[in-house]
């Protein structure tokens, strides 16, 4: 559960945790191998549109600053994603279920 609620805490370093907790318990429980490597995946996945909202908001503030907003709210965007995703598959895994993000890139397995 940890894996899943740490990434929308940390947001562009989010994959950090669930990495570090797949690396120490990977051997000793699937399930929880299985849901720190979803965490970790979803959260390196993420980072694709937080390089965007980047490059967006400073492409936007160097050339037209009136609307260098349209990065912030990329990453806000982002972030509310991250939390809504982070705590239907915190939930699951608290209550035993195996959960999937709809939308990730699978790095880990």
């Amino acid at each position: 559960m940890l894996a899943h609620l740490s990434g929308f805490i940390l947001a562009c370093v989010g994959w950090l945790p669930p990495l570090a907790i797949y690396l120490a318990k990977r051997k000793q429980s699937a399930f929880v191998r299985h849901h720190a490597s979803e965490a970790a995946n979803f959260q390196f996945t993420l980072l694709i549109p937080y390089v965007i909202a980047a490059a967006t908001f400073i492409g936007l503030g160097i050339f037209v600053p009136t609307l260098s907003w349209i990065g912030s709210a990329l990453f806000a965007l982002i972030w509310i994603v991250a939390i809504i995703f982070g705590v239907l598959a915190a939930t699951s895994a608290n209550k035993g279920q195996w959960y999937r993000y709809p939308v990730s890139i699978r790095l880990l397995k």
